[in-house]
């Protein structure tokens, strides 16, 4: 399990350190898309940021955020029917924002700004759609089915940073994985040490193919063995994160072991998933 985060920059001052750079010119932008590379191959689940945003769909399109890295699933959506009223705003957005009983002149400017002119960034103010879905009369639900009350994964497809949706206006719900990264852009590294190690290893096996002659240790020169080092420090950095803890464990051994099959956890978002069940005759 991963539980906390560090910065960078003591990720790439330990490499220096270790490598023995201190004397030679550091290529750090490099250091960073090294790392940040590591990162992907390790791409272990605990290693990422649970997130959730709105895309605006507009002429059956929507573009993803910027820091999408995984989709985990659709929430909800809801499709926009041609307004049904006149004004300056008639038929977007605002309006179903003005119907869900949100006053959009109200929010700040850059707010207002990310309704009208950006699609696919995440806002807090109107996170939660139920009050929105809720709220419109010309929600249809479901695209095809009007017996079930939310969209579904099929209905939507993601290519090229885009969702296509078979309806042509509209706004979706997603939660997605996305990598940490700090007010620079810079990605956040595990505070583990196997991934400390695992970067150590891919920034010394980058450097032994561009330049081996900066690194003062012979052995590290050879670009084979820092590699069969990096892919074991890969592997191992992967498996330390997705070592379940205690209480994951507990959740196992009840989903494992408990009486009654329930078929049916998705329609609660798996909220009793790993809980402890009883029969009560």
């Amino acid at each position: 399990m991963i539980y906390g985060l560090e910065k960078l920059d003591r990720v790439i001052n330990k490499i220096i350190r270790d490598l023995g750079l201190g004397e030679e010119e550091i290529p750090f932008a490099d250091f960073v898309e090294w790392i940040a590379d590591g990162l992907e191959h390790i791409g272990a689940y605990y290693q990422l940021q649970e997130k959730s945003c709105i895309v605006k769909i507009e002429n059956h399109e929507g573009f993803l955020p910027c820091d999408f890295y995984k989709m985990i699933r659709l929430i909800q959506g809801c499709q926009i029917e041609p307004a049904t009223s006149g004004g300056f705003y008639a038929g977007s957005l605002v309006e179903v924002l003005a119907k869900a009983g949100i006053d959009f002149e109200s929010l700040p400017a850059y707010e207002r700004y990310i309704i009208i002119g950006n699609q696919g960034l995440s806002k807090t103010d109107i996170s939660d759609m139920s009050q929105i879905t809720g709220a419109l009369n010309f929600n249809k639900n479901l695209i095809g089915n009007p017996h079930i009350t939310s969209f579904t994964d099929s209905d939507i497809n993601i290519s090229n940073n885009r969702v296509l949706a078979a309806f042509s206006s509209g706004f979706l719900q997603l939660q997605y994985l996305a990598m940490p990264v700090d007010e620079r852009g810079w990605p956040l590294v595990p505070d583990n040490v196997s991934f400390r190690d695992a970067m150590f290893w891919k920034c010394a096996y980058q450097l032994s193919m561009r330049n081996p002659d900066k690194m003062p240790n012979p052995r590290m020169k050879d670009m084979e063995y820092c590699k069969q080092k990096w892919n074991f420090y890969c592997v191992q950095a992967r498996a330390e994160s997705n070592m379940p803890d205690l209480a994951m464990l507990e959740r196992f051994a009840n989903q494992w072991s408990k009486l009654v099959n329930i078929t049916d956890l998705h329609l609660n978002d798996y909220r009793s998933l790993g809980k402890p069940s009883s029969i009560s005759l």
